[in-house]
């Protein structure tokens, strides 16, 4: 018997907590609860167990995770202070909260699209969220080998010009799909390049323009490891092919006099 408590059963003990037995149990077996055995074998809980039960609640309540709780009540941690566990709790807490937010973002972005488009493969959903997931990553390589300017104009913009980006994506996949039955040099491929070759070019500012066609072949590779395109072999080779052609007949406005006075240097 524990000097100084009062001995409760295990169905009193759940009464007075508001905690299930069933719950009790479970805290029993994990080593967060260590109540009393009877003679009979019955449990017994005395005001101490009281008092770290509302102690696993309280940290509980505030995220802490059971074997955190457990460390922290029966062994103190005493290698940190509490100011410096409940510090390094509130950090584990904004990061999950910062994993949640870009969830709901992703699952609002899909939400928009399905809406709009009615239906979607899964191949594409699932290419969309690998995408979205990377998009810090993304942000990192485009501030590292273009600009800070152009790495804001793709990624601090607004719902609705992220769900046009989106949707500017989606139709350009299947444009290439679709064209790339076709010759690259068709007119209709032509057309489509004139509109998205542009629209890209607009994100980039004059630094990024001039660091565009510095950048070395690994790096071009890991943005490739970093962007995730639906596309197969034959029309990556296609979409090659075209673009080739594109800058060929009609240029790159900006890169193509950056290239021009590199070889006048």
């Amino acid at each position: 018997m524990r000097v100084g408590s009062t001995n409760y059963s295990i169905g009193k003990f759940a009464e007075l907590s508001g905690i299930p037995i069933r719950t009790l149990h479970y805290y029993e077996e994990v080593g967060l609860l260590c109540p009393i055995r009877q003679e009979n074998g019955h449990r017994s809980y005395g005001t101490a167990d009281l008092i770290t039960l509302q102690k696993i609640i309280g940290l509980k309540s505030i995220g802490f995770s059971l074997e955190r709780i457990r460390k922290f009540i029966h062994h103190r941690e005493s290698e940190m202070s509490l100011a410096e566990t409940l510090n390094l709790q509130q950090q584990a807490l904004h990061a999950a909260r910062a994993e949640l937010d870009k969830s709901l973002e992703i699952l609002g972005r899909l939400i928009t699209i399905l809406q709009r488009e009615g239906e979607l493969e899964h191949n594409m959903m699932f290419l969309l969220i690998r995408n979205m997931l990377r998009e810090e990553k993304q942000r990192s390589w485009v501030t590292e080998h273009l600009s800070e300017q152009t790495a804001t104009a793709l990624f601090d913009i607004s719902q609705d010009a992220v769900a046009e980006l989106d949707r500017e994506m989606l139709s350009f996949a299947e444009a290439v799909k679709r064209l790339s039955a076709g010759e690259p040099d068709a007119t209709e491929a032509e057309e489509m390049l004139g509109f998205y070759v542009p629209r890209i070019l607009d994100f980039l500012d004059d630094k990024a323009i001039a660091n565009f066609a510095d950048i070395p072949a690994e790096q071009h590779e890991r943005l490739n490891q970093l962007v995730d395109m639906p596309f197969n072999e034959r029309e990556v080779d296609w979409l090659d092919e075209a673009l080739a052609h594109y800058a060929s007949k009609f240029g790159l406005h900006g890169i193509d006099g950056k290239k021009e006075a590199q070889k006048e240097e």
